[in-house]
């Protein structure tokens, strides 16, 4: 038999269960059935019925459940069209049609002819219809009740069904609807991204005072090579060996400044990059229509968040210069200048020691 909603039933099954309650309503969908019990029969669905009696007499054979036949229609459509994954509605009778949308209320996969005449029910406005194939059916549902997952547990952060918020583990905690979860949860994103961003912006900033302290090492290194080139060609005779361990030194001093600049800055880089990468993350996460799938991911890319370094770390560059005093007394001393080249070489030294202690 038939109800006015559309879900057949065996009538002694159907008269039984609803004449025990006081308002009428479909067991299936929770439609209300009215003042009036009204039972049609479903001639098409007794012949189909009838027709498989009539073959099981003859040739015994394991029984055709709904899961069944949905299988079946899937490997009959799959072998029609590649061995695709396409789910078959569930109420056409003759040449099952893809379908484009489950009713997790009526537990049935429609398809577009079949999602049109359910929604133009009134009863059927609260049902929650999903994407075909967006994840296990059995994921939407409570592992301890079997009923949908429709609220949300503040306490725990977990999706739970009504029953665990009225008598089950969840007894006594806020409890909210997975819609109004949904909304605090996008505010709270919202000022995840808004953190996220101002780290961007931190990290941007110190590489760009990164790069200005490596064109001061350079320029300075430049500098320095100059003015200490300008002083061997006026006694190059003597000084070509300092010379060339002089500039050696500032060769070396230099790479190793860089060097920690370069380790710096690729350090920055891939905080930044993290930075941008888990932004883009809870973008995609924020536009997720599908709220089962948004706080199945949420905690996920949320903890992740949380562990990350995103603190922009200042690293000093100290410049090396030469003593002014001492570039006075080698202009005047030129005779005594190899005596007090071996100082400036220390000088040199020094100051890089100190840099070096200074990073450790």
């Amino acid at each position: 038999m038939a109800l006015s909603c559309g879900h057949n039933f065996c009538r002694l099954c159907i008269e039984e269960a609803l004449y025990s309650q006081a308002v009428w309503t479909c067991p299936t969908c929770m439609a209300d059935l009215g003042v009036t019990l009204e039972l049609h029969n479903n001639f098409k669905l007794r012949n189909i019925v009838e027709a498989f009696k009539a073959i099981a007499s003859k040739a015994p054979r394991k029984a055709i459940t709904s899961t069944a036949r949905r299988e079946s229609l899937q490997q009959d459509e799959g072998s029609e069209k590649g061995k695709t994954d396409v789910v078959p509605c569930e109420q056409c009778l003759d040449e099952p049609q893809p379908a484009v949308k489950a009713c997790l209320i009526c537990e049935v996969s429609l398809c577009q002819a079949h999602l049109s005449k359910h929604n133009v029910r009134d009863f059927h406005q609260e049902h929650i219809l999903v994407e075909v194939g967006a994840g296990k059916e059995e994921e939407r549902r409570c592992r301890d009740h079997g009923k949908l997952l429709e609220c949300y547990c503040v306490r725990e952060k977990k999706c739970i069904c009504v029953l665990c918020s009225m008598a089950g583990a969840h007894k006594g905690h806020e409890v909210i609807t997975m819609k109004e979860g949904h909304d605090k949860e996008l505010v709270k994103l919202s000022s995840i991204m808004t953190d996220l961003r101002e780290s961007k912006s931190d990290l941007v900033t110190a590489l760009e005072e990164l790069q200005e302290g490596e064109n001061q090492i350079k320029n300075n290194t430049k500098t320095l090579t100059s003015d200490l080139k300008k002083l061997f060609r006026s006694i190059k005779a003597e000084l070509g060996k300092k010379q060339t361990m002089i500039l050696s030194d500032i060769r070396s001093y230099e790479e190793a400044d860089l060097a920690l600049v370069t380790k710096a800055r690729k350090e920055m880089e891939q905080k930044r990059d993290l930075a941008e990468q888990n932004l883009r993350a809870l973008q995609m996460l924020k536009e997720q229509p599908d709220i089962f799938l948004f706080f199945r991911d949420l905690k996920v890319v949320t903890d992740r968040i949380v562990s990350l370094d995103l603190v922009a770390e200042d690293v000093k560059v100290e410049a090396m210069q030469l003593n002014d005093r001492l570039m006075t007394q080698y202009e005047t001393q030129k005779k005594k200048f190899l005596l007090q080249l071996d100082y400036l070489l220390d000088d040199l030294r020094d100051q890089n020691r100190v840099v070096d202690e200074e990073e450790e």
